[in-house]
């Protein structure tokens, strides 16, 4: 498959059919400006740009009592929402889902310095402070508190150094 232009020679097609490019991958540690800016890290804005759509849907999170930001370019958010889309309307499930989740989602752009803004309401909801860390989720990032995301990980190695068939029992 023959691919014109520089921004697309460093790219590998998988028979999948995604692009190399499209999954973030990594964790980076940055820190928010007092306005509650963040700077993407440029693997991550490398994505973005990939995608040729550089703007991003923020939304809660939340996992083993710890809370943090979902972070997903627009295009991957708009493939969520039709697969919310598709679920029942009524069911007393998705609704909660659907108050949490898309309820506080925020749409923006990443400024021409490559950061974001993140809204003092979900700022609030994950208890960010300054030192914040991006990891990667795949086709999206999550933005934790630094703090949290360390009890986040080391429960985790936690969990796999007590239980090693953990992996095996999730299939990978």
């Amino acid at each position: 498959m023959a691919l014109s232009g520089k921004r697309w020679d460093k790219r590998l097609f998988f028979s999948c059919g995604y692009w190399l490019e499209t999954m973030f991958r990594g964790s980076f540690e940055h820190t928010l400006d007092n306005k509650g800016r963040l700077s993407i890290p440029s693997k991550f804005r490398d994505v973005l740009v990939g995608k040729g759509d550089e703007r991003i849907v923020m939304t809660n999170f939340v996992i083993d009592s710890q809370r943090c930001l979902d972070v997903y370019p627009i295009d991957a958010w708009l493939r969520f929402e039709e697969e919310v889309r598709k679920k029942p309307k009524f069911d007393p499930r998705m609704v909660r889902f659907q108050n949490y989740y898309l309820g506080s989602a925020c749409e923006c752009s990443v400024d021409t310095h490559g950061r974001i803004l993140i809204p003092p309401v979900l700022r609030k909801y994950a208890d960010l402070k300054r030192d914040v860390i991006l990891v990667s989720a795949l086709e999206k990032f999550r933005v934790w508190d630094r703090e949290a995301w360390k009890k986040i990980f080391v429960e985790a190695e936690d969990k796999l150094m007590q239980d090693p068939d953990f992996l095996g029992d999730l299939g990978l």
